[in-house]
């Protein structure tokens, strides 16, 4: 039954911009990147280019990617107000709302791997065209890009959440701003650890204890919101 239901969410990503915004998203990173690694006389370190990829993606892009990756799934089913045949269909009220999680976390490891061969590619171009020093540590940015998706669940949870619960685009647009804008004022606090648009950022703490602390919170925590999650939005009146 939820393969179903998992087919279904994916078939109407193809009528949605949402593969468009998955796939420009880590594009303007790794844009950003390159361009920030051509700046300049000095020689481009490697390894900084890829943590200020890392950075830039935890910091900004991600949530803002996933504020509006939540309102186009959404308003799949806002929009035309379909919710009241959906949620007649068997099994629709177990199932419907996990499926539409399960692909939003599948697009999330999506853009984390695009936005890995990305920045790969990135720092191919920098060091044909500019000078470079050191070496870019691939395993290292590929197990912090991962770690970073799976500290972002309780954030995607959440944002999905807001996105689902209300018909309006404006309260998940609010959420995702007010969330951003919030990181920016508490990125440098220890506290921030508790802050789920924080939590990918903190997988770039110097302290291995905070870096445990997000992702054991982002991800466990995530998955005990999904549960909260679907239990409210099925008792929903169809």
């Amino acid at each position: 039954m939820l393969n179903r239901y998992l087919t279904a969410e994916m078939l109407k990503l193809r009528h949605s911009l949402a593969l468009l915004l998955v796939s420009a998203a880590p594009v303007l990173v790794m844009a950003i990147c390159v361009l920030i690694g051509l700046h300049g006389t000095e020689p481009m370190r490697l390894d900084r280019y890829a943590m200020t990829g890392a950075a830039f993606w935890a910091f900004a892009m991600l949530p803002m990617t996933v504020t509006a990756l939540s309102v186009l799934m959404a308003q799949m089913e806002h929009g035309p107000r379909s919710w009241d045949h959906l949620l007649a269909l068997p099994g629709a009220r177990r199932w419907l709302f996990l499926a539409k999680m399960l692909v939003m976390l599948v697009l999330v490891a999506a853009m984390t791997m695009w936005l890995f061969a990305l920045l790969l590619l990135g720092a191919r171009l920098v060091a044909a065209i500019h000078a470079v020093a050191g070496r870019l540590d691939v395993v290292l940015l590929r197990d912090t890009l991962a770690k970073m998706a799976a500290a972002s669940v309780l954030m995607c949870v959440i944002q999905l959440w807001t996105a689902l619960r209300f018909r309006s685009f404006v309260p998940p647009l609010v959420l995702g701003i007010l969330g951003t804008f919030i990181a920016v004022a508490a990125a440098s606090a220890r506290e921030g650890a508790y802050f789920p648009w924080l939590m990918p950022l903190h997988i770039l703490s110097s302290e291995p204890a905070m870096q445990q602390m997000a992702l054991r919170i982002g991800a466990a925590g995530g998955a005990a919101a999904m549960f909260a999650m679907i239990v409210d939005l099925a008792r929903r009146e169809a």
